[in-house]
């Protein structure tokens, strides 16, 4: 195999496809990423059996073939490379670095052990624009949980209906729900579970424009996101997400609009007392709202902001990085806060963005 290509080209497709490649005591071979040229395109694949990327890079292709490349040192390397072009060129398990100031070889493995991206069989298919995609990943991922104890909880739901996506994440604490329109998908109704981590990759690496499109195909234990240079494959978490719509109120006790700027700014001052519970206090009534901490051990404040609503006065206590991740991502000038009291959940919306709903429980103990 023999390819050229500019090294800032080389650069972005090895950094790309490292993030999904893996570390495997009894399978080394994931922490390669495999090189592959024909007569008609470069390709650079890279997978840790949960999740995968085909990656084609632009180039001219001077002999076809194929060979491993250890991930994390060509990408180190491709870092301190400043000329402009890169030449490749690969015999047996050994790969050559040409450029006009610098050779360097690295050794490979053999090609034949790089695990075959599986092909899924497309029950659905849908096109969204990048740029919607993008923003609804970004405003329901911070919801989604962390930890794998309730591996349907570790990933993003997407529901597709006829003429909308819905994205939705929760962690049984909070739940964000982002609904998206789409310009075509027939009469199709779906659901499927895909991992936080490869939401999270996709976030990185697809760019938000909204000219682009992605084209994303669910089969019944992998999904499929193809665009431009790239096509991500990911394994589906198996069960059935919660019946998060059942928890929504159908009523609120209060209903305040509040500056989102000013109200973040109030949180942010009272995080600074805040308890090991990240507690801060909202006493709330129809035209004002205080944010407070008191902390025994560090000191206390208070703040207060004008307020616009209807309903009862309250007092309700909330994990501040909650209600800071549902205000960032909310949006807007102003925000909605619907509460239900010391023990109810409470809705943030953007009273101009209806397609965004962010719900967060109080915290009872404090």
């Amino acid at each position: 195999m023999k390819i050229t290509c500019t090294t800032e080209n080389l650069r972005t497709a090895v950094h790309t496809t490292e993030r999904f490649t893996g570390r495997h005591v009894t399978l080394p071979i994931l922490s390669h990423i495999l090189c592959r040229a024909d007569e008609q395109k470069i390709s650079l694949i890279g997978t840790n059996l949960e999740f995968g990327i085909e990656y084609h890079l632009a180039g001219k292709v001077q002999k076809p073939g194929v060979v491993t490349i250890p991930a994390k040192p060509i990408s180190q390397l491709l870092g301190s490379i400043h000329d402009e072009t890169v030449t490749i060129e690969a015999k047996s398990q050994h790969l050559a670095l040409h450029t006009p100031t610098t050779d360097v070889t690295i050794l490979g493995l053999d090609p034949g052990d790089f695990p075959t991206l599986p092909v899924i069989k497309r029950e659905h298919t849908f096109a969204i624009p990048a740029l919607d995609f993008v923003s609804g990943l970004q405003r329901v991922t911070p919801a989604a949980a962390v930890s794998d104890l309730k591996p349907e909880l570790a990933g993003v739901l997407f529901a597709l209906s006829p003429g909308s996506l819905t994205l939705a994440a929760t962690d049984s604490f909070r739940l964000a729900e982002q609904k998206i329109t789409l310009r075509e998908s027939g009469g199709q109704r779906a659901e499927c579970i895909v991992p936080i981590r490869t939401a999270q990759e996709v976030m990185r690496i697809l760019p938000p424009e909204p000219n682009v499109d992605v084209r994303v195909s669910i089969g019944e234990h992998q999904a499929v996101l193809e665009w431009g240079e790239a096509r991500i494959l990911s394994r589906l978490i198996d069960g059935a997400y919660p019946p998060y719509q059942n928890i929504m109120p159908s009523a609120y006790e209060t209903t305040l609009l509040v500056s989102r700027d000013d109200l973040l700014k109030k949180i942010r001052l009272a995080a600074v007392f805040s308890s090991r519970l990240n507690d801060v206090t909202l006493r709330f009534s129809p035209t004002e709202l205080e944010v407070a901490t008191a902390n025994a051990e560090t000191g206390s404040t208070s703040a207060r902001l004008a307020a616009k609503g209807r309903g009862a006065s309250g007092t309700a206590v909330f994990n501040y990085r909650y209600l800071s991740d549902g205000l960032e991502a909310a949006g807007g000038e102003n925000v909605i806060l619907n509460l239900n009291g010391i023990s109810g959940p409470t809705l943030i919306q953007n009273p101009a963005d209806s397609a965004y709903r962010y719900l967060v429980m109080p915290i009872r103990s404090v």
